[in-house]
């Protein structure tokens, strides 16, 4: 076995009982999710559900989001607005360390001039 696939957060190293035991959920819930194309696991060559650890971070954010009382339409859409926030963030961060280069290799600032 290669070990470094599970390094892999989106190898599918989990068979449902596992990840239903790891994320303290019963089988069904996992099903349910499979079913409504929300974290669509991989399948075996047996056709059995093998699911990620991303998949099981996705799932377990779901089971949160139900226990706070939300449905599913309004669970999906609080995950996509989460991954676009952090997307924003990362894009944010890789600017400013952009800006921060350029300014180290022109001091003078962007006009050319050393008055700013």
């Amino acid at each position: 076995m290669n070990l470094r696939k599970l390094d892999d957060e989106h190898y599918p190293a989990f068979s449902t009982g596992q990840a239903a035991e790891l994320l303290g959920v019963e089988q069904p819930f996992l099903r349910s999710l499979d079913n409504a194309g929300v974290v669509t696991p991989q399948r075996s060559s047996g056709g059995h559900r093998r699911y990620s650890r991303h998949q099981l971070g996705l799932a377990n954010r779901l089971r949160e989001l139900f226990d706070e009382g939300h449905n599913l339409a309004s669970a999906q859409r609080i995950l996509r607005l989460e991954r676009e926030l952090e997307e924003a963030r990362k894009e944010i961060a890789r600017l400013r360390q952009h800006l921060a280069e350029l300014g180290e290799q022109h001091p003078e600032g962007p006009t050319g001039d050393s008055t700013g």
